[in-house]
């Protein structure tokens, strides 16, 4: 027992050990066993569920020299996963691409509105008749006609 007066508690709860005792291992984790339905209801749509006899070989196996490291697994995964990433962002950006293209070439098709009335005004500006811009007013006046419709 460690402490002074009523807030004792065991020595091992301090982290140290009774004389004569060796510190315990902590317990490897217990085995995990899947269902062939667990597979069905949540594996992945990318592979097919594995059956009850492949996953008892598995679990039956001793580990063997060249099985991957839980390192190697981590890095496998995370690959996995970028990879997907990857994949989604691309169709994302492809398809953004597609919009803008299809957007563009509406955009270019157009024709300009008032494009005819609009050079008019542009020329009587470029050269006024008798020398008057002022003169310009009843071109100016077609061409603000057209651009509300």
């Amino acid at each position: 027992w460690v402490g002074r007066g009523d807030r004792r508690v065991p020595r091992e709860a301090m982290g140290g050990t009774m004389s004569g005792q060796q510190a315990r291992r902590p317990a490897p984790p217990p085995p995990v066993f899947y269902s062939e339905e667990f597979f069905k209801e949540y594996g992945s749509s990318g592979s097919p569920a594995p059956s009850a006899q492949s996953i008892a070989a598995v679990v039956a196996a001793p580990e063997s020299v060249d099985a991957p490291s839980r390192g190697e697994l981590k890095g496998t995964e995370r690959n996995r996963i970028l990879a997907e990433l990857r994949e989604d962002e691309l169709s994302a950006a492809e398809a953004a691409a597609r919009r803008i293209g299809t957007w563009a070439a509406e955009l270019q098709a157009r024709t300009v509105p008032c494009g005819a009335e609009q050079a008019e005004v542009e020329r009587c500006y470029a050269a006024p008749p008798m020398g008057d811009q002022l003169r310009c007013g009843p071109i100016v006046d077609v061409f603000v006609r057209c651009a509300k419709l």
